[in-house]
């Protein structure tokens, strides 16, 4: 059972719930080991849309369409960034369709060190970005994946790194 945006139940999927919450997990765990594009590309539908965007453009990463495109991007991303550490939390999932389509919203918090960051003032510094994911889900043969995921920064900070 979830619960809408007045705190009144809904009925719901609560394995299908928590298969979504571990995808999202999944995700963000191999996003922080590097974006490795060969463990993140299986999290998606082969027709995915992945799309970054931001309240003043410092972290506007495109959208991919595709399976394909998403695997190419990270291949892409990871030699840029030098470390990075998601914090996801606040989920709001909706089960749309038990075992076959569901939407959900994240807030997210992202510590992440650039390999050349050209908004930085120091070689020193580490970027915190506070952001809302929103996506959908679809279940294919059993298996919860990714049909849609937007990433809005609403702001990003820099901070001096300490060791």
């Amino acid at each position: 059972m979830s619960v809408n945006e007045l705190g009144v139940a809904r009925p719901g999927n609560l394995d299908d719930e928590r298969a979504i919450q571990r995808l999202v997990r999944h995700y963000a765990d191999v996003c922080d080991e590097m974006y490795d594009p060969v463990k993140l590309a299986p999290l998606f539908t082969e027709d995915a849309v992945w799309e970054a965007s931001s309240e003043n453009g410092t972290s506007d990463f495109g959208v991919h369409r595709g399976r394909q495109a998403i695997h190419d991007f990270f291949a892409g991303v990871s030699s840029q960034i030098v470390h990075a550490h998601h914090i996801v939390m606040s989920a709001e999932i909706d089960v749309v369709e038990p075992g076959v389509s569901a939407t959900g919203r994240w807030n997210t918090f992202v510590l992440m060190k650039l390999a050349d960051d050209e908004h930085a003032v120091t070689a020193n510094e580490a970027k915190l970005m506070s952001a809302v994911y929103r996506h959908t889900y679809r279940c294919d043969d059993g298996v919860w994946r990714f049909k849609h995921l937007h990433v809005h920064t609403l702001f990003d900070l820099r901070l001096p790194q300490i060791g």
